[in-house]
């Protein structure tokens, strides 16, 4: 299930940042120029009201449950051989930077671009790989019509080339704890020290 964003106007900026990206922003096209690190961190506002997913476990996913937490989301797939490794360990880096007091306000979520593919238990295994934390992240699948919207509403872009084998938008967001998205990394590999320092202001505004 998936209700509209309350912002058309979000749309309208998330629309330009992406637009204005280079190629690169789309994963797994190695021969594209790299762009300065700034260019690639977009800031917008967008707000997200609802949308229900399936976790790593099996169990149902409300996005508006974490409605209180400063939200890092990104969108992967776990048969890519490039990109998505490089953004998983970003986050597990994030992940292991915060104190203990951070991480009860902070949540990570991976969306996947590949539900042929990425079951629950594929997606659990994937995170196993990176020894990730389930306590404050979550692996989220469904079948392509729930998905579809999801990847719709952030401004991805995903094109199936084979099976295991997808090309999407390489974007993470950070959304603060109203539900309201500030920033977006279109880089493949966003700088953790960088994501860090905007967690830790969204976390001072609260």
């Amino acid at each position: 299930m998936i209700r509209r964003p309350s912002s058309t106007v979000g749309f309208a900026l998330i629309a330009s940042a992406l637009l204005g990206a280079p190629r690169e922003s789309m994963a797994h096209d190695p021969a594209s120029p790299t762009a300065a690190p700034e260019a690639q961190r977009r800031q917008v506002h967008a707000v997200f009201n609802d949308f229900s997913l399936t976790d790593q476990a099996g169990r149902p996913f409300r996005f508006q449950t974490l409605r209180g937490k400063v939200v890092l989301l990104t969108f992967l797939y776990t048969t890519c051989s490039d990109v998505c490794p490089l953004l998983t360990a970003n986050m597990r880096a994030l992940q292991q930077s915060l104190t203990p007091r951070e991480r009860q306000d902070v949540y990570f979520v991976s969306v996947t671009t590949d539900p042929e593919v990425d079951t629950p238990s594929v997606l659990k295994s994937y995170a196993d790989r990176y020894k990730v934390d389930f306590s404050d992240w979550s692996f989220l699948t469904g079948d392509q019509r729930s998905l579809e919207p999801v990847w719709k509403m952030f401004g991805v872009k995903v094109e199936r080339v084979a099976r295991g084998l997808i090309n999407h938008t390489t974007l993470t967001a950070l959304i603060d704890s109203k539900g309201v998205m500030r920033l977006v990394y279109l880089d493949a590999a966003p700088d953790p020290k960088r994501m860090l320092a905007d967690v830790r202001g969204l976390l001072g505004q609260q």
